[in-house]
């Protein structure tokens, strides 16, 4: 399955004239980028916003790229359509209350991937309507990574394993003796690892992400009148 991924990235990249290629690299490089930097950041911000200064101590609080980049996570992005950064060192007991520090610094990226995503897409469908020629290939590729990468992380982070920010909103919600909870805690990064490997994970965010991209930029044609 991964060789797949991996071959039809290559032949997105790779396909049209060489300034295409460029354009299309350069596009996925920056999509990443910013996916990953503006979720943790937003991460760091939040739980500094709600009583917890353990990013701003760990230089964390910042939007430099090269503070956040996690080698594995670039390469899942690439093999698997989704990855991660550096998680953000956070001190839940410094919140000034811990259940809803807890909600909104979990939260925090998955929003922040969200909105840009949104924004992707909106920016993406006018590129397609009312630009044409080279600028609308330029800024159709530009806007259409952006739009996929951050769902693809939104919606990765979402899935309650640990140490994904799905679980940690799990955990607000749940006692500190859940068996689930304790079980995900000992062994959630080596369930993470499976799933990813097997491609079971993979196939249902791409399932998921397919619907998500396909329903979102066909409402925005129909809304600005190009459906």
């Amino acid at each position: 399955m991964y060789t797949k991924r991996i071959m039809f990235l290559i032949n997105l990249l790779s396909s049209g004239e060489a300034w295409q290629k460029l354009v299309k690299l350069l596009s996925f490089c920056f999509a990443v980028v910013l996916a990953l930097t503006i979720h943790e950041y937003s991460h760091a911000k939040a739980a500094v916003k709600v009583g917890d200064n353990t990013p701003k101590m760990y230089g964390r609080l910042t939007l430099n790229p090269a503070k956040h980049f996690d080698i594995i996570g670039i390469l899942a992005f690439i093999i698997a359509g989704f990855g991660w950064a550096k998680p953000i060192p956070v001190n839940p007991f410094n919140y000034h209350n811990y259940k809803k520090g807890n909600i909104i610094v979990s939260l925090a990226g998955v929003f922040s991937n969200l909105i840009i995503g949104v924004i992707a897409s909106i920016l993406f469908v006018i590129s397609v309507m009312y630009f044409s020629g080279n600028v609308s290939y330029i800024l159709q590729y530009f806007f259409y990574f952006i739009m996929l990468i951050n769902f693809s992380l939104m919606i990765f982070n979402l899935i309650p394993i640990a140490p994904l920010d799905g679980f940690n909103l799990l955990n607000s919600f749940t006692k500190p003796n859940n068996a689930y909870m304790q079980f995900m805690r000992q062994y959630g990064t080596i369930i993470l690892l499976v799933v990813l490997v097997t491609g079971v994970l993979g196939n249902v965010i791409s399932f998921v992400l397919g619907h998500v991209v396909e329903n979102l930029t066909y409402c925005w044609f129909w809304i600005l009148g190009g459906a």
